[in-house]
């Protein structure tokens, strides 16, 4: 059994301005049970690592740092819940190296639970779950005053869609600022329709960390690709705004 200390934070993904004004961490997947380090260039590693480095240019561009992490254990390993202090631990590295900025955490399948049930680290401002892993009872008071928005493919048979639509309607109805997204034809890996999940990370920071309206900006530069669309499915009564379908063509569906 291989055991680490730590978890591990890799350098931010892109050159950056002298002044940070945000971060957008990404975490990456694994199993249910193990104590084994993931590897690091194994395929959840990598997958995430491939999405920072597609959104990175332009969050940099606009002062926010884009890092991704990786966790002690491939695991979740019941009761322990190994991932989610690895997720608190690197929040606080991020505060030490940049200061009093809101973060964004954004995780694929059990790197999406995790940041979910981290959401109540300091300076968290929003949650992005890709294609999360949300058993039920899974816990809400940790949302509150945190934006989460979660996006599923229809052809995941990993991790449940109707789980985290379940999810997302029981944080919704508690009062919580919660969105979900449904990705036709996608599957688990991401690796289907990857522009658009690229298009929704870049999206989401952007509304969260430099402006939830998904409105140009005072020098008249457009917000990212479905920036609108978000903002859209939060403004959505449920269950419309849980339940909004992005098309392979880029449209929306309620």
């Amino acid at each position: 059994m291989s055991r680490e200390s730590e978890p591990r934070l890799d350098p931010p993904v892109h050159q950056l301005p002298d002044k940070v004004v945000g971060v957008l961490l990404l975490t990456h997947g694994g199993k249910e049970l193990s104590h084994q380090a993931p590897r690091r260039r194994g395929g959840p590693v990598t997958r995430v690592r491939m999405i920072a480095r597609a959104v990175a240019p332009v969050l940099a561009g606009r002062g926010v740092a884009v890092h991704t992490m990786c966790f002690r254990y491939q695991g979740w390993n019941g009761a322990e819940s190994a991932p989610v202090p690895d997720v608190r631990w690197a929040v606080t590295r991020l505060a030490e190296r940049y200061g009093d900025v809101p973060l964004v955490l954004a995780g694929h399948s059990l790197g999406g639970r995790a940041v979910v049930n981290a959401a109540d680290a300091p300076g968290v401002v929003g949650v992005l779950g890709l294609a999360p892993w949300l058993p039920a009872e899974e816990p809400t008071g940790q949302l509150a005053g945190r934006r989460l928005l979660l996006a599923h493919g229809t052809r995941d048979h990993v991790t449940s869609p109707r789980s985290s639509f379940e999810y997302a309607a029981r944080a919704r109805a508690e009062g919580h600022d919660v969105a979900r997204i449904v990705l036709p034809g996608s599957g688990h890996t991401l690796l289907s329709r990857a522009r658009d999940w690229n298009r929704l990370v870049l999206a989401f920071s952007y509304t969260c960390l430099l402006d939830q309206n998904g409105a140009a900006d005072e020098a008249g530069a457009r917000p990212p690709r479905y920036a609108e669309v978000i903002a859209e499915a939060f403004q959505a009564a449920a269950p419309e705004g849980l339940q909004r379908v992005l098309t392979p063509a880029g449209r929306v569906r309620a």
